[in-house]
């Protein structure tokens, strides 16, 4: 990757939805520049792929844990198969040592989590979990004081 492509990736970072023409403008190139090097950065694997962050990622689900699981024998793919059907868990990590896989878990509230955490415990093929609840975070995603503040609306 050169500075083009680091520049385009922070554009991208900040605003994911923004045109090839913006993109083009702001990095002051051509268009066609701009899309072959997108193109090129997802199909070496640089960019994995666009998502939205929602309003309610913010504020609706405020009660986020990392869960550590165990799994059985070869069933880790049927298990993650079952996991990313399962909207509370935001992100499934392979790990190694004692623990197979880490979830990202995030719920409205806690009940909505226990709910969650009894149905990730009875995926067959799941053998322990242990969960620790995120309370403060110190130290997150770079995003300014009006992003915030435009995001909880």
């Amino acid at each position: 990757m050169d500075d083009l492509d680091l520049r385009l990736i922070s554009l991208l970072r900040h605003d994911g939805r923004r045109s090839v023409s913006e993109l083009a403008g702001d990095l002051k190139v051509s268009r066609a520049t701009v899309r072959s090097r997108m193109e090129k950065l997802v199909d070496t694997g640089e960019i994995l792929g666009f998502t939205a962050v929602l309003r309610d990622d913010w504020r609706d689900l405020p009660i986020r844990a990392v869960t550590l699981v165990v799994v059985d024998g070869h069933n880790t793919e049927p298990v993650i198969r079952s996991l990313s059907a399962m909207t509370e868990v935001r992100a499934i990590h392979s790990t190694n040592g004692k623990w197979d896989l880490v979830l990202d878990v995030a719920t409205r509230d806690l009940a909505a989590f226990d709910d969650a955490l009894n149905r990730i415990r009875l995926i067959e093929g799941i053998t322990g979990t242990e969960t620790s609840l995120l309370l403060t975070t110190r130290k997150g995603p770079a995003v300014s004081a009006s992003e915030f503040k435009d995001v909880l609306g």
